[in-house]
C-alpha cells in the first residue's frame, strides 16, 4: 500500500515547466476573481472531490477545465479521506493553480490558460512590429501634407464670403 502512495506522490501529474510564471496574486486580485466567480453562479464549472481523494486522473481533468475556463469551483465532499487543508494543498500543487476563495468545503481555484497566454504574447509581438513600421509611414504622410498658403484672403471654410456692405 505504501508503494502506491509513494508512486502517486513521486510522479507529478503536471510538469512544472509547462506552467510558466504562475502568478502570485495580491489580495485585491484574489477578491476580484472571487467576486467574478460568484457573479458567474451556475455558469462556472463545478467539480467534486469524492471518496478517492485527489488522484492523477482527477488532477488532469481539473487541468483541462482550467485551461479552458481559468476558474474552477471544486466541492470537497465529506467522505474524502484526507483533511481539507491537505486536499487544497494537493490541488494547488498538482494543477499549478492558486486558491482564490474558500467557503466551507467549496474552493475556487484560478490558473491562467497557457494557450491564451501564448496567444497574447503573439499579439504583443505583432503589435511591436506594427508600431516599429508605423512611424515611417506617418513621416511620409506628414511630408506629403505640407500646407501651402492660399492665394486669396478667404479662409479655409469660406468664412469671408460675405461682403461687408457699408
Amino acid at each position: 500500500m505504501e508503494t502506491g502512495v509513494a508512486s502517486e506522490l513521486s510522479s507529478p501529474v503536471m510538469n512544472r515547466n509547462e506552467v510558466k510564471n504562475i502568478p502570485s496574486l495580491t489580495i485585491k486580485e484574489k477578491k476580484e476573481l472571487a467576486s467574478y466567480a460568484h457573479g458567474l453562479g451556475k455558469k462556472l464549472k463545478s467539480q467534486l472531490v469524492g471518496k478517492s481523494g485527489v488522484t492523477p486522473g482527477l488532477a488532469t481533468s481539473f487541468i483541462e477545465t482550467l485551461e479552458a475556463n481559468e476558474l474552477l469551483k471544486i466541492k470537497i465532499l465529506g467522505n474524502c479521506p484526507e483533511e481539507l487543508e491537505d486536499v487544497v494543498r494537493k490541488l494547488e500543487e498538482s494543477t499549478g493553480s492558486v486558491v482564490v476563495n474558500q467557503i466551507g468545503r467549496t474552493v475556487i481555484i484560478y490558473r491562467p490558460s497557457i494557450t491564451k497566454m501564448k496567444a497574447e504574447e503573439e499579439k504583443r509581438r505583432s503589435r511591436k512590429i506594427y508600431i516599429r513600421k508605423e512611424p515611417d509611414r506617418v513621416k511620409s504622410i506628414l511630408q506629403k501634407k505640407v500646407e501651402t498658403p492660399r492665394s486669396s484672403n478667404r479662409g479655409r471654410r469660406g468664412t469671408s464670403r460675405y461682403i461687408n456692405l457699408e
